[in-house]
């Protein structure tokens, strides 16, 4: 394990909200292996809180195994990228093949975020609209786009980022894990300074605070980083809580 690695601090919670009944968002992480994965669950009687559970209990075993093998085998950067990518179609079959046998799991599906930290690397997976936030320099920068409908106005010219957020827009994923036999998984690679902030996050925490609040609230806590999770978390229910809201935090 690199010295970068080592030093990897990861933190995260979820919560409810204050208008859901049940969390169908899951977290899993690996501090010492420097992996978090982050679903946000969809489908009626409970079945998106097992397929997110699927999903983060899936894909965290694997890559789990890959860093374990990474230490005695050499891989390459562009390997672990597919790696993850493999990782996340792999188990988008497992779960569309479990809804398959059980009926009350049917159209369940769910969103997935995962960040593998390598060295001085992160390697990032996702499909649908859980997202991963860069904070540097007391700023936030989105490293992952959207698989909504609303990403898809914004992309044909019909909204900008700004106008969006007020829209009355459905929210609609476009893209999940669980409802067909293939998913298509968009892939990211981004170099870390010292210091660097990965925020992975569900949507009920982005429809409910700015980013400037984010990078706001994480820049006055970033000495205690489970606060900085819990802090977040509150701010969203302060302002509605109309969703569930998950936050993994993780500092080199």
């Amino acid at each position: 394990m690199s010295e970068t690695q080592a030093q990897l601090r990861i933190t995260g919670h979820t919560d409810t909200g204050r208008r859901r009944e049940h969390n169908q968002d899951h977290i899993g992480f690996d501090q010492e292996l420097g992996i978090a994965v982050l679903a946000d669950g969809m489908g009626g009687h409970k079945a998106g809180e097992v397929a997110a559970h699927m999903a983060v209990k899936f894909v965290l075993e694997k890559l789990q195994k890959l860093v374990l093998q990474e230490t005695s085998v050499s891989i390459t950067g562009s390997q672990l990228l597919e790696f993850v990518s493999n990782t996340i179609s792999s188990s988008n079959t497992e779960i569309f093949r479990a809804q398959e046998k059980e009926e009350a799991y049917r159209s369940m599906g769910t969103t997935i975020v995962a960040a593998l930290v390598v060295g001085s690397q992160v390697y990032v997976g996702h499909v649908g609209d859980s997202r991963l936030y860069l904070y540097r320099n007391r700023t936030v920068k989105r490293l992952t786009k959207d698989h909504s409908l609303v990403q898809d106005l914004i992309d044909r010219g019909f909204y900008t980022e700004r106008e969006a957020r007020g829209a009355n827009v459905g929210h609609v994923v476009t893209r999940a894990m669980g409802t067909k036999l293939d998913v298509d998984v968009d892939t990211a690679e981004e170099s870390l300074l010292p210091y660097d902030l990965l925020m992975l996050c569900s949507d009920g925490l982005t429809d409910m605070v700015s980013d400037w609040q984010i990078a706001e609230t994480i820049d006055e806590n970033i000495a205690d980083l489970d606060l900085a999770a819990k802090k977040l978390i509150a701010l969203a229910n302060l302002n509605g809580g109309k969703d569930n809201i998950s936050v993994i935090l993780m500092q080199t």
